[in-house]
């Protein structure tokens, strides 16, 4: 079964996961009752509890903005979570911020180097 993001939301959201303030495992528990693999489960919950403010996005950057903005906060010293969480913060949505840390991440062959602050 594939699911979307859409789907997890509509789902926990008919279960008022949210306003019961059910905790990760209770909603993967949810989901997995409706057909979601474990793993389709486990993110599904996590983005619905951390990110459920900042799915969409409030703004729209270019590359070469996401460039500047990463690099005036040294993000090459900072872990991916702690440069997405700053994006979602000046409002830019979840998804975005993680492709944007993550293009960023490739393009300075960050990625499988080890985290040194």
């Amino acid at each position: 079964m594939r699911g979307s993001q859409q789907e997890y939301n509509k789902i926990l959201d008919a279960e008022n996961a949210e306003k019961k303030g059910l905790s990760q495992t209770e909603c993967m528990n949810i989901l997995i009752k409706n057909g979601y693999t474990y793993n389709q489960a486990n993110d599904g919950s996590y983005v619905y509890i951390h990110h459920r403010n900042s799915l969409t996005s409030k703004r729209r950057g270019t590359k070469e903005e996401y460039t500047r903005i990463l690099d005036s906060i040294r993000a090459y010293e900072k872990k991916p979570k702690e440069c997405i969480a700053y994006l979602e913060s000046i409002g830019f949505g979840y998804r975005q911020a993680q492709t944007a840390v993550y293009n960023y991440r490739k393009e300075k062959h960050l990625i499988g180097r080890k985290y040194q602050p």
